[in-house]
């Protein structure tokens, strides 16, 4: 097997635990709001952050977005372009649905500040582009915090 193989399978997996870990919080939210709530509203403020931080997980928001650069660096440039666009459709919408509002001005805060500093000093054509996405995603989240509509748009 090449080491170019093995980058590749390594990505995948880390990529795949990330996934899991976001996916297992959202199902956390879930129970624990229908256990202190025993009906199934995701508006209580602890059960929301945690969704909300899940999806941002998911997103590679800042400042979740610890594994992004990293494992868009070791990936082939198919699987990259369809993590960088077409992996963030569901996070994204799932989010504009019910979000909290000072979590999501936080994120885009972090998003403008982590793309623009880290962005600068890359020599590399893939993490330029995974900072690049953090940095689009703060413009989503922006967007979708002043219209809805807008968001489809730019996206």
């Amino acid at each position: 097997m090449s080491s170019k193989n093995i980058l590749n399978s390594e990505s995948a997996i880390k990529y795949f635990i990330v996934q899991v870990i976001a996916s297992m919080l959202i199902v956390a939210a879930f129970l624990i709001n229908f256990l202190l709530n025993s009906f199934l509203d995701l508006f209580s403020i602890p059960t929301q952050l945690i969704f909300d931080s899940a999806l941002l997980l998911k997103m590679g928001a800042a400042p979740f977005h610890f594994w992004f650069p990293e494992i868009i660096e070791s990936l082939n440039w198919m699987i990259t372009l369809m993590i960088l666009t077409w992996q963030k459709i569901a996070p994204m919408i799932l989010l504009m649905n019910n979000f909290n509002f000072y979590l999501v001005s936080i994120s885009i805060l972090f998003c403008f500040i982590v793309s623009s500093i880290n962005g600068w000093n890359q020599l590399s054509m893939k993490k330029i582009l995974a900072f690049s996405s953090i940095n689009h995603i703060g413009w989503m989240l922006s967007l979708f915090l002043i219209n809805q509509s807008i968001w489809l748009i730019y996206f």
